[in-house]
């Protein structure tokens, strides 16, 4: 028994050299369908490494052949996103969709080069610029496919890099606020609110908007104090605008607000 397991043993270390051997040879040679043979074969067997490196000379070596070139390329796509090369994978798809726009698979590539990009962003620190460019690449898509399979993944997508955009701005707010970083806080809070009208935490922008100034306002000296006071004012008001007596923070708004005109009216008697 212990003589027939080292046999098997051995039959498949044979095989795995052979195989080695047998690719090292395709690979080496210049014989195209040879390759394209064993590349679709290693691309089905998951053996993505393998095949894309065969693929990738399929690339250069299928220039005239559009109907096989096409094919490479729609792999070449795939086998960097299984490897998770989303950049890369993302590139490939975006080149398939401008060479073979007549392709019916053109739908299909157009959507993975965007959840290629969406899920690059996702491994990276998340990029504002860059992920608002993603998220209206994917309405560009939902409107020129509106009738896609996809629209219902890109729409999930885009609500969740919004979340993500939304959740980043409202930390770092909360990071000036939270340090005592009050003139940042409240302008960083103003910007949030307004670019975003559909954050979450709107309100609670709106009120640090106003909070952070009307502090960042009374720990200035007292030659500035007063025109700090007025844009504390200002916020509220726009607090007030936005949110009215339903806003979560209104009594504080109230109590922020009695405090500055006091302090200005005190200011204004002594200057």
């Amino acid at each position: 028994m212990k003589h027939l397991f080292r046999f098997i043993i051995f039959l498949l270390a044979a095989g795995a050299i052979m195989s080695c051997s047998d690719y090292n040879k395709v690979y080496k040679s210049k014989d195209m369908d040879q390759k394209y043979k064993l590349a679709m074969d290693l691309f089905e067997k998951k053996k993505w490494a393998k095949s894309l490196a065969l693929l990738e000379q399929l690339k250069d070596g299928y220039k005239n052949q559009l109907d096989s070139l096409e094919i490479v390329y729609f792999k070449i796509g795939y086998a960097n996103y299984n490897l998770k090369s989303y950049d890369y994978a993302s590139m490939y798809f975006k080149d398939f969709t401008d060479n073979f726009g007549a392709s019916d698979k053109a739908e299909e590539a157009a959507y993975m080069a965007l959840y290629c990009d969406v899920m690059f962003v996702a491994d990276a620190d998340l990029d504002q610029s860059q992920t608002k460019d993603i998220i209206n690449a994917l309405q560009t898509f939902i409107n020129f496919y509106p009738n896609s399979k996809y629209v219902e993944n890109c729409n999930k997508h885009i609500d969740d890099l919004r979340g993500k955009l939304h959740a980043k701005a409202y930390q770092q707010v909360m990071q000036y606020y939270g340090m005592g970083e009050f003139k940042s806080a409240s302008a960083n809070a103003k910007i949030v609110s307004k670019q975003y009208p559909d954050h979450p935490q709107k309100e609670e922008l709106d009120f640090i908007a106003a909070d952070a100034q009307f502090r960042y306002a009374m720990n200035s000296v007292e030659s500035k104090r007063i025109e700090r006071l007025e844009s504390a004012l200002a916020n509220i008001q726009d607090y007030l605008d936005a949110n009215g007596k339903v806003g979560e923070h209104y009594k504080e708004i109230l109590e922020i607000k009695s405090k500055s005109e006091k302090e200005i009216k005190k200011l204004k008697d002594i200057l």
